[in-house]
């Protein structure tokens, strides 16, 4: 090999290297920052997923303005963008008569079997301004859907129904809900669009702290999180400020 075709192979050897340091910082892992990116739940609250699996519930409130826009990116993410081990969970949140009230369609909607019905619910609430915060504007929601009015009255008013409801007002209170969207990973880690600093920063975040709940191949998973003192809180988007 001749000294021009040795310094050539030199060149495109160092060229190769610099854009895999490169590539290998620009894809290094986002390790959020606590106090920062997500607050630690204290006490860490159990799951209700199966063993393997990370929970994420998102809590929600079907009138407040930015769930409805986190809306379609969470649906997204749960079809093509979360880890294998991740299990999205929502729950309603329930602090007030109006938030149960939303609650209740939650949930009759899933006991209904209507799970196509949520996006319309979302539309009819936040774009069609139809409030559906009475009993007789819920019924002729759904029974305007397809849905007998007998079927929409015995789950509505049901009590699989209402053990739900009461089910989520317990976690309402472990999470220490006040606003909404805000989402629990693993009953351990408390995140919201504020804190991570945008609505995709969120996911980055997410699926960071699924991660790190998730064991490497012959090891435990982590039970014992150390308590840092807290940073800065989270600054939460309280759901009152989206009503019409």
């Amino acid at each position: 090999m001749n000294k021009q075709a040795l310094v050539s192979r030199v060149r495109q050897a160092f060229a190769a290297g610099v854009l895999m340091l490169v590539a290998g910082t620009a894809f290094a892992a986002f390790e959020p920052q606590q106090g920062v990116h997500y607050k630690l739940l204290t006490p860490a609250q159990p799951t209700n997923v199966a063993p393997g699996k990370v929970e994420v519930v998102e809590v929600f409130w079907y009138a407040c303005g930015h769930c409805y826009l986190l809306e379609p990116k969470l649906e997204a993410w749960s079809r093509n963008g979360k880890p294998a081990n991740a299990e999205l969970v929502r729950l309603p949140a329930t602090w007030n008569n109006t938030l149960k009230t939303h609650a209740r369609v939650f949930y009759t909607m899933e006991l209904l079997g209507k799970p196509n019905l949520n996006a319309e619910i979302w539309r009819e609430i936040n774009v069609k301004g139809n409030r559906l915060d009475t009993p007789a504007a819920i019924e002729t929601f759904f029974t305007s859907r397809g849905v007998s009015k007998a079927d929409f009255q015995k789950a509505f008013a049901g009590f699989a129904v209402d053990s739900k409801i009461m089910k989520a007002e317990d976690l309402n209170r472990r999470y220490k809900i006040s606003g909404t969207p805000t989402v629990i990973v693993n009953g351990k880690y408390v995140t919201d669009v504020s804190m991570a600093g945008s609505e995709d920063k969120l996911f980055e975040v997410i699926n960071a702290l699924v991660a790190r709940e998730t064991p490497s191949r012959g090891s435990p998973p982590d039970s014992t999180l150390e308590q840092k003192p807290p940073g800065k809180p989270g600054r939460f988007f309280y759901a009152g400020r989206s009503l019409r």
